[in-house]
């Protein structure tokens, strides 16, 4: 009987695999380059993932965990000011040299999603995800529901977008200062809503 693979040796060549991929892409893919990038035998891999679309799979899963490293809060506990050094320390952390090769992998594995007789749909629901985080807080600030759904959903676009920019720009400081701006627009917005709001009651 054979002997089920090991999962911290998995892990070591996930991270091994993603140090490989940093200027590389995923169409240029395959079991044997990738033995061969790492000095090891194509069985190692085949052992550990079985076919192409699970070690694509496999190794697009392993980048989406990144986020975990970042203190996720509870919306309910920011406030504004809070809310705004939150942002800007992920952001700040999304523009790591490395963060950034792993992002263009990820931007190229969820538009080949789009088109896959077989998607994986994490991208989907890590957008879901961001929007979702965004929208609670906004209610949490007294901003209606429907109002909140729209307004977190141009704010992680936004946010989605600068990311794109920075991945193929590679303008850290222009980047940032859009990112800045942004935020501005969004509290600008979220206090006309609120002003809006009161005076409709």
């Amino acid at each position: 009987m054979a002997r089920p693979p090991n999962p911290e040796r998995k892990k070591e060549l996930l991270d091994q695999i993603l140090d490989y991929l940093l200027d590389k892409t995923f169409a240029g893919l395959s079991f044997r380059t990738l033995a061969d990038g790492l000095g090891i035998s194509s069985y190692v891999l085949v052992y550990h993932f079985g076919n192409r679309e699970e070690l694509v799979n496999q190794i697009v899963h392993h980048i989406e965990r990144r986020d975990e490293s970042v203190k996720m809060p509870n919306p309910e506990d920011l406030d504004r000011e809070e809310f705004r050094e939150w942002s800007l320390a992920s952001w700040r952390w999304t523009q790591i040299e490395r963060n950034r090769q792993l992002q263009r992998l990820e931007f190229e594995a969820s538009l080949h999603d789009a088109v896959s007789a077989t998607p994986r749909e994490s991208a989907a629901a890590k957008f879901e995800y961001w929007h979702g985080f965004i929208r609670d807080w906004l209610v949490t600030q007294g901003m209606s529901a429907e109002r909140a759904d729209t307004a977190a959903r141009i704010h992680i676009s936004g946010v989605y977008g600068l990311q794109y920019d920075f991945v193929v720009n590679r303008d850290r400081q222009a980047v940032e200062a859009a990112l800045l701006l942004m935020m501005d627009y969004f509290f600008d917005g979220l206090d006309r809503a609120l002003q809006q709001e009161q005076r409709s009651r």
